[in-house]
């Protein structure tokens, strides 16, 4: 099967959320080094001194900047990149489940997964007990490439949170969703639909 996530993936996405946090607190360091030198001149100084407003000023303008290099950098950057790793840490040890089912299309909208933007991918499954094609529908990481799913295609996919972490095409253009006739599907069985060698679409844990 096809593994999205590798350990060469997931060692990047940690090394690039300590670099992130690194520079965050060496600015902070010399944010901090700053205003401590000023208010170290400040005290210096005579009561009344003509230059008392200038470390005031100096301060309030190094402040102004630190908060707008914080808001962007770590409260959006920072924010996001933590929360993809966080993701990743979870298709790591997280519990999974596999499954075998057609692919329909890519469904593209406007679709956050746990902080996270995603694709859908839908795919179709027969559901037995109430005799009809039922969507099925998981994630994909839009930071990565689109994985090479046609239509009709029988796809076995291990899934993290709804997350694809893995596929494999068992088939082909197994399926002609525009030809299925639901009740010729119900009286034939369903095994006239299935590619040869390929299992039911119920899903099964991992």
């Amino acid at each position: 099967m096809t593994t999205v996530y590798n350990d060469e993936y997931y060692l990047s996405i940690y090394k690039q959320k300590k670099r992130i946090f690194n520079v965050f607190w060496a600015v902070t360091a010399c944010y901090a080094a700053f205003c401590i030198a000023w208010f170290i001149y400040h005290v210096s100084l005579p009561y009344n001194d003509p230059m008392l407003w200038l470390p005031k000023l100096c301060v309030y303008v190094g402040s102004v900047l630190y908060v707008v290099f914080c808001f962007p950098y770590l409260g959006i950057k920072g924010s996001r990149i933590r929360r993809y790793y966080k993701m990743l840490t979870y298709v790591s040890i997280g519990l999974k489940g596999v499954e075998r089912n057609y692919f329909y299309s890519f469904q593209q909208k406007s679709l956050q997964k746990d902080n996270i933007d995603v694709v859908g991918c839908v795919f179709e499954t027969w559901n037995k007990k109430k005799s009809e094609w039922m969507d099925r529908e998981a994630y994909w990481d839009v930071e990565l490439p689109y994985p090479p799913f046609e239509s009709g295609d029988y796809v076995q996919y291990i899934v993290q949170s709804n997350f694809i972490i893995q596929y494999e095409i068992l088939q082909k253009q197994a399926l002609e969703f525009e030809e299925i006739d639901e009740e010729e599907y119900e009286e034939d069985g369903e095994e006239n639909y299935l590619p040869e060698g390929a299992e039911d679409t119920e899903s099964v844990e991992a």
